[in-house]
């Protein structure tokens, strides 16, 4: 575990000095999310309902499957870092339990400042937020998101740099359009927010981490044979 948390870390540091390069893609899912959401200058919002800026959970959320593993993999390429670790003789299994461990980390760092977005949105432009549908709405996105991370991450370690991995970001991509054209309709917006109001939070973070830790486990274990056969 210890070893766990000094590989969390090094990829935390690694991240550093160019962590205020993700105000870029920050900026560029805040800013149309509030937009579309009629956070920002409702006469030009494609939300007539008043939906308010819970849309901004899932996809601040999506920046830890379509950006953190993107950033991280490219700084392993850059600095050889697999060969480093392999002439370290860390095991394999190691590393990709460690990268594991700290995109989970930024997935649920990411879905809490989401929500704290959403409330500051609301307070500040006195647009819709209830708790209660902003925290299911967080686990779903954790749930999903975490099925994205599982499904992908095994690609990441069986190829090196190229248009593959690049190709991972598509399905994420595909289901946040969806979502982003179902909130700006206002009957099947309607639904939603009635049934993430009525959802059992309880059973639905329960049901998130339970997911989330099998398809890990089935994902770790597919990550870390591919990668072994990996030449570094």
């Amino acid at each position: 575990m210890q070893a766990i948390a000094r590989f969390v870390s090094l990829d935390l540091r690694t991240l550093r000095p160019n962590a205020g390069y993700m105000i870029i893609p920050f900026g560029l899912v805040v800013v149309p999310v509030l937009l579309i959401s009629g956070v920002l200058l409702p006469a030009l919002s494609l939300d007539s309902g008043g939906g308010g800026g819970y849309l901004l959970i899932p996809f601040v959320s999506a920046l830890a499957v379509m950006s953190a593993p993107q950033s991280l993999f490219s700084y392993d390429a850059l600095g050889r870092l697999d060969t480093l670790y392999t002439a370290l003789c860390i095991p394999r299994r190691r590393v990709v339990v460690g990268r594991y461990a700290t995109c989970l980390l930024l997935l649920f760092a990411l879905t809490v400042l989401s929500v704290l977005l959403t409330a500051l949105a609301a307070l500040a432009f006195g647009s819709a937020f209830d708790l209660g549908v902003a925290a299911a709405l967080a686990a779903g996105s954790i749930a999903i998101l975490g099925v994205l991370l599982a499904a992908q991450l095994p690609v990441f370690f069986a190829t090196g740099p190229g248009p593959i991995r690049v190709l991972t970001a598509v399905p994420p991509s595909i289901i946040l359009g969806i979502l982003a054209i179902g909130w700006v309709t206002p009957d099947i917006r309607t639904v939603l927010l009635s049934w993430l109001g009525d959802a059992n939070l309880g059973w639905l973070a329960l049901a998130s981490v339970g997911v989330l830790g099998i398809l890990a486990a089935a994902s770790i274990r597919l990550s870390a044979r591919l990668y072994a056969r990996r030449d570094l």
